[in-house]
């Protein structure tokens, strides 16, 4: 029986890449990171993984990634990693790879709304992307974006469109209680009734410090009632790179995802 823990994705990137360097002050937690992506799917009960770039990892190549096995079920790389990678694509190993590995549904562009990004990525850009996921294989990939908050006030309409599924991300902890109107906007300005999905930070990113327990719940709540209604295709944990460091956002997510399980899809 499908559930709505079934819905849930997790942000798996290389251990310790959230550390180093120390911009967002998590060497203020002590405890060090060494949950893998797939150690991070283990823990959390899930088996839908993203699995991202960062920029310490120059020349990486997914075809040599140890995280792409089992428990993954269905798994999305990333076209360009986050926005200290070289915004170089990844297009030829994700299609030789999906070719032969049914899991491999999706390619993400992570913080895509950069200016220095938006100009090497114009619309048309992306719509050959679109294109080639689309027809490349026997099977459709698709095309998901990452959009911030703090995006909504750029002119990103024309691009936002040519993705098939946007992933919406609160950077700011405190920005939590407009969610409401940050997604109305989202809609209104640039992917109307587009298919969504939400992040789920377990750290507050942009005030560089823990997410109070409140606030955890409050961020849990509302990707909960969106579920719930079918208002959102899923959810993305961000990510294995804390899970492991003492957080207290950490257990309960761990309770949220119990109770996602007694609800039907």
């Amino acid at each position: 029986m499908a559930t709505l823990r079934d819905k849930i994705w997790l942000w798996g990137q290389i251990p310790g890449g959230h550390h180093s360097p120390d911009y967002y002050k998590l060497s203020l937690i002590p405890k060090e990171n060494k949950m893998t992506p797939t150690e991070g799917l283990e823990f959390f009960g899930i088996d839908k993984l993203c699995r991202v770039k960062l920029g310490k990892e120059p020349g990486y190549s997914f075809f040599d990634d140890p995280w792409l096995g089992e428990p993954a079920k269905q798994i999305c790389l990333s076209l360009i990693g986050a926005g200290s990678a070289v915004p170089k694509d990844d297009m030829d190993a994700i299609l030789t790879l999906a070719k032969d590995d049914p899991r491999i549904v999706s390619a993400v562009m992570d913080d895509f709304y950069g200016s220095e990004r938006m100009e090497v990525f114009t619309p048309e850009v992306l719509r050959g992307y679109r294109e080639r996921l689309h027809t490349a294989l026997d099977r459709p990939l698709e095309l998901w974006s990452v959009i911030y908050e703090h995006d909504l006030d750029k002119p990103m309409q024309s691009r936002a469109v040519e993705f098939d599924l946007t992933t919406f991300w609160t950077w700011y902890g405190n920005s939590y209680p407009q969610r409401d109107e940050h997604i109305k906007q989202l809609r209104e300005k640039f992917i109307g009734d587009g298919r969504l999905m939400l992040g789920v930070y377990l750290y507050d990113y942009g005030n560089r410090c823990q997410l109070s327990d409140d606030m955890m719940r409050l961020q849990l709540d509302y990707v909960g009632e969106k579920l719930a209604s079918g208002e959102i295709e899923g959810a993305i944990l961000c990510s294995n790179c804390v899970a492991d460091i003492g957080l207290a956002s950490v257990p309960i997510t761990l309770d949220w995802l119990d109770q996602l399980e007694k609800m039907k899809c």
